[in-house]
């Protein structure tokens, strides 16, 4: 049947997009915190790149920054790890599912 797949697949994607929204909001929260000009173009930046060149770039080139991050801005940033982490278990379950539509012929 190919609504299993594509229901797989939709929980895929839709992990896959929160996962990359929720890491675009901790790094605009985390640029403007560290005074960085254009915090959304930084958000952006971190989640170029197919094997994750953007963050890494981003995280090298914050450390001449300092922190002074708000306890608002602390707690929305733990609460867009959780999210992330959702994100990511959504992301799985889709990919493991698909797979095993694709080996069991469903």
């Amino acid at each position: 049947m190919k609504w299993q797949r594509l229901l797989f697949l939709a929980i895929a994607l839709i992990g896959g997009l929160n996962s990359v929204y929720q890491i675009y909001r901790m790094t605009e929260i985390d640029a403007r915190a560290r005074g960085l000009k254009h915090p959304k173009f930084w958000g952006l930046f971190a989640i170029s790149g197919q094997g994750g060149e953007g963050i890494l770039l981003y995280l090298l080139g914050r450390r001449k920054f300092v922190s002074v991050i708000s306890e608002k801005d602390q707690r929305e940033i733990e609460s867009r790890k959780k999210k992330t982490g959702v994100g990511l278990l959504f992301l799985a379950v889709g990919a493991v599912g698909m797979v095993l539509c694709i080996v069991f012929y469903i």
